[in-house]
């Protein structure tokens, strides 16, 4: 798996699952640019190239953000879309700008930095997806509605983009220990979890990495579930 010397582009990277891609892009020898919200780069290390105070839900933060960095990093070869929000609300009581801002952050970001990206050259699109776009999700209807869009765009880029060399691929995570993870009763849903717990950051790095690598040159398109084998109970 040969990608040392490439250049990663890591969204919502500062914590959680992009925390855990960064850092192993960069044990794998990658040039690791972590895009984020916050100004503060937390405890990432000094060798992963923090730009913060990026809010990509607003389309002006987005505007030419890839043109800029790839000025001083270097054309990135490999984005990884993983900046995402949730919601806590039924879809009866969920606000329009609380939809707005979740379609446009989860969804349409997802297609405007991937779209950059590729004008600049890219070639590995990876986007983080979830095991609720293969579900009816409850109380999570739009964060859900994003998810299968997540699915449906890596299937219509990843035909237009064939030609070009680049692949365009989905991770769906399971239940995962981060932040964003809500959970009333965390026993029952690990009660159901074939591998009998939940998930951490470092199990979906296996297949970043594979989707990263030319291993992968011949996948595209293509969603890999890590869920512990949630979805075949």
């Amino acid at each position: 798996m040969n990608i040392k010397g490439k250049v990663a582009v890591v969204t919502g990277g500062r914590r959680g699952i992009g925390r855990a891609f960064a850092l192993a892009l960069r044990d794998a020898g990658l040039k690791v640019v972590v895009i984020a919200k916050s100004g503060d780069s937390g405890d990432l290390p000094e060798d992963i190239i923090y730009v913060g105070n990026i809010d990509l839900s607003k389309r002006k933060d987005r505007e030419n953000l890839l043109f800029s960095i790839s000025r001083d990093c270097g054309t990135p070869d490999i984005l990884i879309n993983n900046a995402g929000i949730t919601q806590s609300s039924s879809a009866l009581d969920c606000p329009f700008d609380e939809w707005d801002k979740i379609m446009e952050l989860n969804l349409t970001a997802v297609f405007d930095l991937s779209c950059q990206a590729v004008r600049l050259g890219c070639k590995r699109i990876i986007n983080m997806a979830s095991i609720q776009a293969f579900n009816g999700a409850r109380n999570i209807s739009a964060y859900a509605v994003t998810k299968h869009g997540i699915i449906g765009m890596a299937k219509c880029l990843s035909n237009e983009w064939a030609p070009l060399g680049v692949t365009v691929n989905n991770i769906a995570p399971g239940f995962i220990q981060t932040d964003m993870l809500q959970l009333a009763d965390p026993d029952a849903i690990i009660g159901r979890i074939p591998v009998g717990r939940l998930g951490t950051p470092k199990d979906l790095v296996g297949a970043m990495l594979f989707l990263a690598s030319e291993e992968s040159d011949y996948v595209t398109g293509s969603t890999i579930m890590v869920e512990g084998g949630w979805l075949g109970r």
